[in-house]
């Protein structure tokens, strides 16, 4: 997400949170750092209703090896106005033949 226009950050993720058509939603921040041979990216979104009013925070994440077997988990939550944690996601990668399998 560095070097992402915040337009198409949000316009990204407007369709996987369910944001309601008549909300925006806007990039607040974006951080990468790379650390033990992984990279971690993060990005906090911000939901705003028609009354320009804050409704909800989001956080996205990339967590990539950079390492043999490349790994990588990606994710999101939704957090309420007083930091509750709403929803969820995460995802890892797997690898395309099942041949590690036994």
């Amino acid at each position: 997400m560095q070097g992402m226009r915040q337009d198409d950050s949000a316009s990204r993720y407007k369709s996987l949170f369910a944001v309601q058509d008549n909300h925006t939603l806007k990039l607040a921040s974006t951080t990468s750092v790379k650390r033990d041979s992984t990279i971690y990216k993060t990005c906090w979104l911000s939901e705003h209703d028609e009354t320009k009013s804050l409704v909800a925070r989001y956080r996205t994440w990339t967590n990539r090896s950079l390492k043999p077997p490349y790994r990588q988990q990606t994710g999101w939550e939704r957090y309420s106005l007083t930091g509750e944690l709403l929803d969820r996601e995460i995802r890892y990668s797997k690898r395309a033949d099942m041949t590690y399998l036994h």
